[in-house]
């Protein structure tokens, strides 16, 4: 896997294993302490260029109202080098779309910090620290066109990478509080509201919904209210923000399977009316789908 394989898929800060990324023929560590008159040693803060592959992402163009891909144009990029565990590198991204529309036609800047555990390793191990694009107008990221859940998770993540953990928890929060409230209106559960039309505190909408529709995952249902409670502390400043950093990768997968198990009811809820509806079209059941 070459760095440009990493850096394609920005949104996945994972540790992962790629190609060398210096030319080792070109340069070399002065830690190593090597001399060397062919080769130029890489001090911190070093320019230099690396053959890393093509950069490929997928972007929203609003004006055409599709899908678009942006690439660079050349492997060989320009990349700063912080230390021997970290670089950064800018580069420009541009549509390959032949009929590109007037935001198409515009580049992208890209620019991302990247960590490894050794630079000039064979195979480094590296991991995206940050990253950042200066988008034209009317080109999104493609999380912001999907539900907004995915949104919510991909803004969430990105906080937690900018090591603003109560941020990003707060986006956790969110998303489970908006998926519960939505399902109950979805299935008109009305004991969510008071006699005044306003809702009930969210862990009674919890308890109700879950109690109905059973939107927590029965491997953790014990502990689901807590889970709120955990993400409820957190948001609101009782816990400081390295806890809330180091939470946030286990708290995500927690309201992540949430998610996905409602969506699996929904899409079983979905299936069984369209067997019954099915099934009474061929005068094999009376067709109440509401049975």
């Amino acid at each position: 896997m070459r760095l440009s394989t990493i850096l394609s898929e920005y949104y996945n800060n994972q540790i992962r294993e790629v190609e060398s990324i210096i030319d080792k023929d070109k340069y070399f560590d002065p830690e190593e302490d090597i001399a060397d008159e062919n080769r130029i040693p890489v001090y911190n803060g070093t320019v230099l260029n690396i053959d890393i592959g093509t950069i490929v992402i997928h972007f929203f163009c609003a004006t055409r109202n599709d899908t678009v891909t942006y690439k660079t144009q050349s492997h060989v990029i320009h990349a700063l080098v912080v230390n021997n565990k970290i670089i950064s590198i800018d580069c420009t991204l541009d549509c390959i779309e032949t009929d590109a529309c007037k935001d198409c036609t515009k580049p992208i800047q890209a620019w991302f910090l990247i960590e490894a555990d050794n630079i000039f390793s064979d195979k480094p191990n590296v991991r995206i620290i940050k990253y950042n694009f200066k988008l034209p107008e009317n080109i999104k990221y493609m999380f912001e066109t999907t539900d907004c859940y995915s949104e919510w998770f991909a803004k969430a993540d990105y906080a937690y990478r900018e090591r603003l953990g109560a941020g990003a928890v707060i986006y956790l929060r969110t998303i489970f509080e908006k998926l519960t409230k939505s399902l109950g209106d979805s299935e008109n559960i009305g004991e969510m509201y008071k006699s005044n039309g306003h809702t009930k505190p969210f862990e009674q909408i919890l308890s109700i919904v879950d109690e109905k529709c059973s939107i927590i995952p029965d491997l953790y249902k014990k502990n689901g209210y807590e889970l709120f409670r955990k993400l409820s502390d957190i948001a609101h400043g009782n816990q400081d923000e390295q806890t809330a950093i180091a939470n946030y990768p286990d708290l995500r997968r927690l309201v992540q399977g949430v998610v996905d198990n409602v969506q699996n009811k929904r899409d079983e809820l979905y299936a069984n009316k369209e067997l019954k509806c099915a099934l009474a079209k061929v005068g094999l059941s009376n067709g109440d789908i509401n049975e």
